[in-house]
């Protein structure tokens, strides 16, 4: 397993020098938890996928969001429509990997309302030879917050004409590298923000001051 603080920020992976990979944004689940749209969610100064999207557009020159609902987005982000709909995540991610311009994709889901970019760079650079790199966090596995090469939209077809539609049977049909989280205990760069509970803590926590 690969630790965060162990990765090189150099040399290893020529996509970082000069941006080469894209970045996918799930925005497009029907958020049957939260009761709302979370995409669309106050936050900061605008909403919650455009706070992300803020936070990641310095670092790849190809951004997609993946969703259903066409969104409010900056110019130079793309939008796209799941290719295989009603499937889950699954379809999501393949939607992201077939349109992506580059090789690696780097991908997580819009509800991360901490993401901190620098995590974002170490994962895309773990892949190495692999299908993939998936963070790992307090020992749980966070395929929504990883990077896939995109020969893996083939193996997500494959699954879905199968009927399968659960991510922990893609990543058993891939080639992976676990990366383990390695910083604070408390950080709170993976939460997720899935109930309207979510929601109150996690402005509790920004209105502390823990900004992303």
């Amino acid at each position: 397993m690969l630790w965060l603080k162990d990765i090189e920020p150099k040399g290893v992976c020529p996509a970082l020098e000069d941006k080469r990979f894209s970045i996918m944004v799930l925005a497009g689940g029907q958020s049957s938890r939260m009761g709302r749209d979370k995409a669309a969610m106050p936050w900061e100064q605008s909403d919650l996928l455009t706070s992300l999207l803020t936070r990641l557009l310095p670092l790849s020159d190809d951004v997609i969001v993946i969703s259903n609902t066409v969104r409010k987005v900056p110019q130079s982000v793309r939008q796209a429509t799941d290719i295989i709909p009603g499937k889950g995540p699954l379809s999501g991610i393949h939607t992201g990997l077939i349109y992506a311009c580059h090789d690696l994709v780097f991908v997580t889901a819009c509800d991360v309302p901490f993401l901190r970019p620098h995590i974002v760079l170490p994962i895309v650079q773990s892949v190495g030879m692999s299908d993939g790199g998936v963070a790992v966090y307090k020992e749980q596995l966070e395929p929504l917050f990883a990077c896939y090469r995109k020969s893996c939209a083939a193996v997500i077809e494959e699954l879905l004409a199968a009927g399968n539609y659960r991510v922990k049977d893609f990543l058993a049909s891939i080639r992976w590298v676990p990366v383990q989280q390695a910083d604070e205990p408390d950080d709170c760069c993976f939460m997720n923000m899935n109930t309207c509970d979510d929601y109150e803590k996690a402005k509790a926590i920004l209105a502390k001051g823990r900004q992303p």
